[in-house]
């Protein structure tokens, strides 16, 4: 039976800045949208204040929102969109177990890996994935950038599933929220094509401390990724996903398309804090050696991204004795 989108109540589960940006613009249009957050001072912070939205146009404006820390659980909805990373989806997992039938979750994460998590303990119809091409920074734990245009493609993880009522619904109410959001049979495909961009992007940025744009801006830059991309769809083809040149290209109109963006992992290195490259490039690093690929840039971009994020909350630790 489909679902009225008038009674579409939905939760996201992370507070950075691809949550913010989501729970923003569907609680611009109206919708009931509850933002859950790591921690109590953002979830006070963000019932206080409210959350501060800049569009890509520059127009600021403030929504109001309903947010709760993660300790009190989660609460009831129709559809949970998991915006975490990669890194704190595990300790979300008993929470998710425990989620009636009905509910639908949308897993948003970089990476791969995700899938294999989640199947473990829900079953396949209760599970859909999503790959998110939209540029955001969080300005604050209440305020969020829109910093680049893109798409938004849901799906189940394979074909062959039967379409949802439910998350068609969700992706209705998506569209009615301004947000470029698309059906797809299986998001697979576009799961690999994703992990090829943030493989890409995502290390050399962080490792640089420059935004997205500036990777095109160089000719040494762009033949990194230029080799990093033949490496990474050698890997690709043995996983039974061909790459193309028009793949390559998608990877660089991303680029240009968030160039003001800084990617989450280059956040995540300045912040100090845990980055997913372990489930990007070390995705691939993984499924290399499985099949007998060789991928020694992928993996010096590993180990250097894995000691910068070590330097880092190492100097940290010094700093706070």
């Amino acid at each position: 039976m489909q679902v009225e989108k008038d009674t579409l109540q939905i939760v996201v589960v992370g507070g950075g800045s691809v949550g913010l940006l989501y729970a923003a613009r569907l609680a611009r249009s109206g919708q009931a949208v509850t933002v859950v957050t790591r921690s109590s001072l953002q979830s006070n912070q963000l019932m206080q204040n409210g959350l501060s939205y800049q569009r890509l146009d520059g127009e600021k404006s403030v929504v109001s929102i309903f947010a709760q820390s993660i300790e009190y659980g989660l609460p009831h909805a129709d559809v949970y969109l998991l915006s975490v990373k990669q890194t704190d989806l595990p300790e979300l997992l008993p929470m998710l177990q425990r989620l009636p039938a009905s509910a639908r979750i949308v897993a948003l994460q970089n990476g791969m890996g995700h899938q294999e998590l989640l199947a473990q303990i829900l079953p396949e119809r209760q599970c859909f994935f999503a790959i998110n091409t939209e540029g955001a920074r969080r300005l604050s734990a209440t305020e969020v950038m829109h910093t680049g245009s893109g798409l938004l493609r849901i799906g189940p993880w394979e074909s062959g599933t039967e379409m949802d009522p439910l998350i068609q619904s969700f992706v209705a109410v998506l569209a009615g929220s301004g947000v470029n959001a698309q059906l797809e049979e299986s998001i697979k495909p576009y799961a690999w094509r994703k992990l090829m961009a943030n493989a890409l992007i995502n290390p050399l940025t962080a490792l640089f401390d420059i935004p997205n744009g500036a990777l095109l801006e160089n000719p040494q830059t762009l033949q990194l990724m230029r080799e990093l991309y033949l490496e990474a769809s050698a890997v690709a083809s043995v996983n039974g996903q061909e790459m193309k040149e028009s793949d390559w290209q998608e990877i660089v109109n991303i680029c240009r398309n968030t160039s003001r963006n800084l990617s989450s992992m280059l956040q995540d290195v300045r912040r100090q804090k845990r980055t997913e490259v372990e489930a990007i490039n070390g995705y691939l690093v993984k499924r290399g050696k499985a099949a007998g690929i060789p991928t020694p840039m992928h993996e010096v971009l590993l180990r250097l991204i894995l000691l910068k994020t070590d330097m880092g909350i190492g100097k940290e630790g010094g700093d706070s004795k």
